[in-house]
């Protein structure tokens, strides 16, 4: 049985609590934003979207997903040697690079959404608390990159997300190796049987 202080940190047979804790958290707010986001487009205003934004305001959950990733990024540092090892090959050449796109991304989209809000001369609100002043006038080249990109790589998140998920399903259903056992914090390979 694993100490209480090995419990917060990786080892090299499964993530512990804080890594798990900010994988899922970021799971929550990227479903809840796409949730909101695509609510949206398929219904437009009604009693469901008015309430999804409530709880997360598309510009206060992307602020949140930022500071998320970024304590994500700064504990996965600090837990690299620590870790469970990759996969062998170009399996473990493609998750790494598909880890790093994720991080990318996840860092990326609000980053550029925060700077396009500024720039178009908005205040930055987080849950109703103004963080940041609005700009005192429009800058052009803070909004340019967010107009060009945001929607794309959001989509593109999206995609990888999806593919994401279906690996987790074929490491636990088909590969049956324990590696989707690790995320959810129990080393033993038979709970992904």
């Amino acid at each position: 049985m694993a100490s209480p202080t090995n419990r917060w940190r990786d080892t090299p047979d499964r993530y512990g609590l804080v890594s798990r804790l900010l994988h899922w958290l970021t799971a929550a707010q990227v479903t809840l934003l796409f949730a909101v986001l695509l609510a949206w487009k398929g219904v437009g205003e009604s009693p469901v979207t008015l309430f999804l934004a409530k709880i997360g305001p598309h510009g206060s959950l992307g602020a949140m997903l930022l500071v998320t990733t970024l304590l994500r990024a700064i504990w996965a540092y600090r837990q690299r040697h620590h870790r469970p090892p990759r996969p062998e090959g170009w399996a473990g050449v493609v998750a790494r690079c598909v880890h790093l796109a994720f991080y990318a991304l996840l860092i990326l989209i609000p980053a550029m959404a925060i700077l396009r809000q500024y720039g178009r001369g908005g205040p930055l609100i987080f849950y109703g608390k103004e963080l940041m002043p609005e700009a005192e006038r429009h800058i052009a080249w803070m909004v340019a990159p967010a107009d060009l990109l945001h929607s794309t790589l959001a989509w593109l998140l999206l995609g990888l997300i999806a593919g994401h998920v279906a690996m987790a399903l074929a490491h636990r259903l088909w590969l049956k190796d324990g590696i989707l056992a690790r995320m959810l914090g129990n080393p033993s390979p038979q709970q992904d049987t």
